[in-house]
């Protein structure tokens, strides 16, 4: 690594009321520079964060005001005269970071963003299934609540299809240039496990026990990787005449799409979100043997150029897929004696459902199907693995899936050698039918739906991603919710024909 010596931060995650929860990963930092392994850190300034998540006054954008702040403070000078700096997260200081990034540095300006590299541990960048339970109070995990308020404003951005979070992932996905690249490249990492600790599973809640997550965070949630989809249904026509006519607008049609940049992903084997003993974060030791998140840890801070940044990209794909295919069978013996579990790989897709004017739809049921015929019972078993409305922006629904059922998979053995699972074969077609619970009147909405073939799936929904569907609905509203009458007789008018749609 050229250059001067930089400074590392670490942040923690939400509900954090201690620095132990960094456990040695600072002294561990610190003893690998000393062994002259080319890291240039500046073990003197390993920061450790304190931020307060737990206040239900607290937003997401204080804290990135509160991060900007404490810059300045430590490290005004240094900054000024261009130092950089490493910052690691867990868990919510991924967001956090990114937040404070967006705001005070967007890549999309041509100022210089002090900070180097983001190197994130189990991120919920596109949320958590638990965060709907912390703000209903009924979290049973010890790692979660110590007696404090949940800290509600922060758990509103990391709901599931959260207003900020969309509006942070979409710039990410549409906006903004590749970070990577320029005179003053910043270079993000996300490290996750899609481990269970079984010891921490809270039989309550199963999302602690929901595979293809670590407990906490789903891989796909974690992952920068992301697919933007605009649908617009097409403009609505008559198919009757009369004082009130009938319209009809069938179909949904893709008008923008966009990938996000490359960013480098990894999976980490049995790590789960927290915990001493498999806890991405907590598990760590200053000594001892090695340990495969620190060397991946150290292998991002070794990045210094574009081309090692694409190098390490294609490194963590492939050891991504070495390490599914070793977790792909659980084989649970301690609390479950000789329970299986198959850990596919599974996609989240975040639909964001609004009319032509912004305004979000709220009431209205948005299935997926399957077939030709687009039919919702021909979804393959295992397909759908969850459903969740946010409590907010209601017009915003995230489903959790299968993408190994969705797109095939071989012959699943379990370790004797006998069948798990068969063979699957990939979905023929599906689809999305949008069907609006008022469909007729002076103002109302009408059903539409999409049919995607398997091949448009593999190009827009990928296995440990997440694939944001921007639905734009036609808004019809008929000529009688205004009128002007020279007739002076009393009538009522509230039962006159609607008539024709308006443009």
């Amino acid at each position: 690594m050229t250059g001067s010596a930089k400074l590392v931060i670490l942040i923690h995650g939400w509900s954090v009321r201690s620095t132990d929860t960094y456990g040695q990963l600072a002294d561990r930092l610190a003893l690998e520079a000393a062994r002259d392994r080319g890291l240039r850190l500046d073990v003197r300034n390993i920061m450790l964060s304190k931020y307060v998540s737990f206040s239900d006054e607290v937003r997401m954008e204080d804290l990135a005001r509160g991060l900007e702040a404490a810059l300045r403070r430590e490290f005004g000078r240094e900054l000024d005269a261009g130092k950089r700096f490493v910052v690691i997260t867990h868990s919510t200081g991924g967001p956090v970071v990114r937040e404070w990034w967006d705001r005070y540095h967007p890549p999309q300006s041509s100022g210089a963003c002090p900070m180097s590299h983001l190197i994130m541990l189990a991120p919920p960048n596109f949320g958590s299934a638990l965060a709907q339970l912390g703000k209903s109070r009924l979290c049973r995990i010890k790692t979660w609540f110590q007696g404090a308020e949940p800290g509600a404003r922060v758990l509103d951005w990391l709901e599931l299809g959260s207003e900020e979070a969309w509006k942070l992932n979409r710039r990410w996905a549409v906006d903004y240039p590749d970070v990577s690249r320029g005179r003053h490249p910043v270079y993000v990492f996300t490290l996750t496990g899609q481990t269970i600790d079984r010891a921490l599973y809270d039989h309550v809640n199963s999302y602690t026990g929901e595979l293809g997550s670590d407990g906490v965070v789903r891989v796909a949630a974690a992952n920068l990787n992301c697919v933007f989809v605009r649908l617009e249904q097409e403009r609505p026509t008559a198919v009757s005449s009369g004082r009130h006519p009938k319209y009809e607008a069938p179909s949904l049609k893709m008008t923008a799409s966009a990938s996000s940049q490359r960013t480098a992903f990894r999976l980490v084997e049995n790590k789960a979100h927290s915990g001493k003993t498999r806890g991405i974060l907590t598990s760590i030791r200053r000594e001892g043997g090695p340990s495969e998140v620190v060397d991946a840890i150290l292998r991002c801070v070794a990045v210094d150029t574009p081309s090692a940044y694409q190098g390490i990209c294609d490194d963590f794909e492939s050891e991504t897929r070495s390490i599914e295919r070793a977790e792909l069978i659980e084989k649970e013996s301690r609390l479950l004696p000789g329970r299986c579990f198959i850990h596919d790989p599974c996609c989240m897709l975040v639909a964001q459902i609004e009319d032509e004017q912004g305004r979000p739809v709220e009431h209205l049921d948005f299935k997926l199907t399957a077939g030709k015929e687009g039919d919702p019972n021909l979804l393959p078993a295992g397909f759908f693995k969850d459903k969740q409305r946010n409590q907010l922006h209601r017009g915003t629904l995230t489903f959790f899936l299968n993408h190994a059922v969705m797109h095939g998979s071989g012959e699943v053995l379990s370790p004797e050698g006998g069948v798990l699972r068969p063979a699957l074969e990939s979905a023929e077609a599906l689809g999305i039918e949008i069907s609006p619970h008022v469909q007729d009147g002076w103002i109302h909405l009408l059903p539409a739906r999409l049919n995607a073939t398997a091949k448009t799936l593999e190009r827009f929904v990928r296995p440990h991603t997440t694939t944001m569907i921007e639905v734009v609905m036609r808004r019809v509203m008929r000529e009688g919710v205004y009128r002007l009458t020279r007739d002076r007789k009393s009538k009522d008018f509230t039962r006159d024909p609607g008539g024709e749609a308006l443009d």
